[in-house]
């Protein structure tokens, strides 16, 4: 499946201004103590499959949505609580116009990765998302990064 390591944010900077203004963990990203982000996941339902296709990228949230994310990252209870207004902060190279979508982020449990969905759009990301793909169009975006 498709999977970012970095907001696209982060990857444009240079190696010296990473390392001085940057923290990271391999879900949690904050950028100069300004800018926050969660690596999440955006399910695509499959025809003919029982599992989705997930991309995992990364949206850029609040810094209050980040502090509570934070708060509730270890707990069982995070799936009660409401999605929280994203934006997406990276680019699908055959999708474009994807990065800075605006999407909700959903908690799924300690355990997992937040799932992503995109608020409505006549953006062919959130037509896929709605609509599923095929198994072919899967490939397509696996294909991005073999």
């Amino acid at each position: 499946e498709l999977n970012f390591r970095r907001p696209d944010d982060v990857v444009k900077l240079s190696v010296e201004d990473r390392a001085r203004l940057v923290k990271e963990t391999n879900d949690l990203c904050v950028i100069d103590g300004k800018r926050f982000f969660i690596r999440a996941l955006l399910p695509i339902s499959v025809k003919l499959r029982q599992h989705p296709y997930c991309i995992g990228l990364w949206v850029e949230v609040s810094q209050a949505a980040f502090a509570r994310i934070f708060d509730l990252w270890d707990s069982k209870a995070q799936i009660h609580e409401h999605p929280f207004a994203a934006k997406i902060a990276n680019e699908i190279p055959i999708l474009d116009g994807s990065f800075g979508l605006d999407a909700e982020l959903r908690l799924t449990g300690p355990a997992t990765r937040p799932d992503v969905f995109l608020q409505v759009s006549p953006h062919q990301l959130y037509i896929e998302q709605a609509g599923g793909i095929d198994a072919h169009r899967a490939s397509e975006y696996s294909a991005l990064f073999a």
